[in-house]
């Protein structure tokens, strides 16, 4: 979760969420250990009033009548005997349905185009899976092996590849630094606004989850 912090001679942590922002307002001496755990205590706080403040355009996406598929909102409907599409609309079982469907059925657009990019940055994985985050889209980790939020498949194919970029350069640069930064732009130049872009669609890694 990306959040700002604002220190002052205060006494009390207090944090804000505003037009899709979340500022942390804490004391002078305060470590950044202290914030990050109290950040991870209200995730869930801080969540629905993220969500509470997305684009109003994802309404029918977030109320279930529609599904995003490759950045086109789609009909769907529920209740059905079996999982299929048309062209312009899917039926599916119910609401726990679609990470099984859309796994099954594009899940393996995400990793082919993974190692196609891979050829492009000339940085291979050890290993690629599919995942079901909560809070991101992907991580890479020590060993090399990356893994995708399945609902990746969801976004604009500009902003899936955006991520599938940014994972690929933690092979070399598992950090954030400036370093990490560009070496993205050699790959995405217009990286600054897909990351921008892609935080309208964070409201999605919290959904089709099982009760």
């Amino acid at each position: 979760m990306e959040y700002s912090i604002q220190r002052s001679r205060r006494r009390t942590l207090v944090i804000t969420v505003s037009e899709g922002k979340v500022m942390i307002k804490a004391p002078t001496g305060i470590s950044d250990a202290t914030i990050a755990a109290f950040m991870e205590n209200k995730r869930g706080w801080i969540e629905k009033k993220l969500q509470a403040q997305a684009d109003p355009k994802f309404s029918q996406i977030r109320s279930g009548l529609k599904i995003l598929d490759a950045g086109q909102e789609k009909q769907v409907v529920f209740g059905g005997q079996k999982n299929f599409e048309t062209s312009d609309t899917f039926f599916l079982k119910d609401f726990r349905a679609v990470r099984k469907y859309f796994e099954k059925t594009r899940g393996w657009i995400l990793t082919e185009m993974l190692y196609e990019f891979s050829k492009k940055v000339g940085m291979v994985p050890q290993g690629a899976a599919l995942h079901d985050f909560k809070a991101r889209w992907g991580s890479c980790d020590a060993e090399g092996k990356i893994k995708l939020n399945w609902r990746l498949t969801m976004l604009p194919s500009s902003l899936r590849d955006y991520v599938l970029i940014h994972e690929l350069c933690h092979l070399r640069e598992m950090n954030h630094s400036a370093a990490f930064w560009r070496l993205v732009a050699q790959y995405c130049p217009n990286y600054k606004t897909l990351r921008k872009e892609l935080k309208s669609y964070a409201f999605l890694t919290l959904l089709y989850r099982p009760e």
